[in-house]
């Protein structure tokens, strides 16, 4: 059976969404197609009841996660925690919410710490970095959290919902410093964002940091963060890991209506997603 589905967000030119989600179509045998549409803030609800209605479900990046949480008519449990939503499927007329970034980032990063988390790091202060906390309170309910963003606001607000999560939280002001400290870093901002970070980071040959680098922002990759952590010899996630693990459970969602069913043939759908990731 034909569907259509797509991602929608803002800047959306550089996705690889498409690439990921039609090698996975592919190895399914569904003859399902995957677009990409510019939607900026605002406008997803407009989109979807116009050029999206004959869509049977979406992919939703920045900025719309919040917009998506709103328009859908049911949520699943995660999105409710985080107001943020980042994958819409219709089912009997109704659009259903998910939010699968935890799952991403779990997925990504798991794997790759070498010890125990015991301190970690957020950068930003969007529907990613609270995908974030609740990412960490899944790994390591102990762990000890500092977020670093520019808007105090949405930084205290973050703090509230970190410990409403049971976790130990604060913000920070010293970003090198605490770049240097966390067994996890994730900085949740756009590509480029860090690069004058990271060019400091390059002159300072003391800078040694201590664990894993998720940095969810792959286009370009490696980011300027990316290639510093690396050449210091510490391990980095790449976006591309997140992107690819979200995407795996969104396909589970489209195919069995539900993120935690396992795909048939799932081991050569995760191959095929991430070839078509670096290609």
């Amino acid at each position: 059976m034909s569907k259509l589905f797509a991602v929608l967000g803002s800047p959306i030119s550089h996705s690889k969404s498409p690439a990921i989600h039609g090698a996975a179509y592919r190895v399914l045998n569904e003859e399902w197609s995957y677009g990409r549409f510019e939607v900026v803030r605002g406008g997803l609800k407009r989109f979807i009841e116009n050029e999206g209605s004959t869509y049977s479900g979406f992919s939703v990046t920045m900025p719309l996660k919040g917009n998506a949480f709103s328009f859908a008519d049911e949520t699943d449990d995660l999105s409710k925690l985080t107001k943020a939503t980042n994958t819409l499927v219709i089912s009997n007329g109704k659009w259903l919410g998910f939010n699968t970034d935890i799952f991403g980032i779990t997925q990504s990063v798991g794997s790759k710490l070498s010890s125990p988390m015991k301190s970690a790091l957020i950068i930003g202060s969007g529907a990613t970095a609270t995908s974030s906390l609740v990412a960490i309170a899944q790994l390591s309910p102990t762990a000890t959290v500092k977020i670093f963003a520019r808007n105090k606001q949405a930084a205290k607000d973050m703090v509230a919902f970190g410990k409403s999560l049971n976790l130990e939280v604060g913000r920070t002001r010293f970003l090198i410093s605490a770049l240097a400290k966390a067994d996890l870093v994730i900085s949740t901002l756009p590509g480029g964002a860090l690069d004058d970070v990271a060019k400091k980071l390059t002159t300072r040959t003391s800078f040694k940091p201590k664990g894993l680098l998720l940095d969810v922002a792959y286009s370009p990759w490696p980011s300027a963060l990316a290639t510093v952590w690396s050449g210091r010899g510490c391990p980095v996630a790449s976006g591309k890991d997140m992107l690819i693990w979200q995407a795996l459970a969104q396909i589970r969602i489209f195919k069995n209506g539900n993120p935690s069913e396992p795909l048939l043939n799932e081991v050569a759908v995760l191959e095929a997603m991430r070839i078509a990731a670096d290609e």
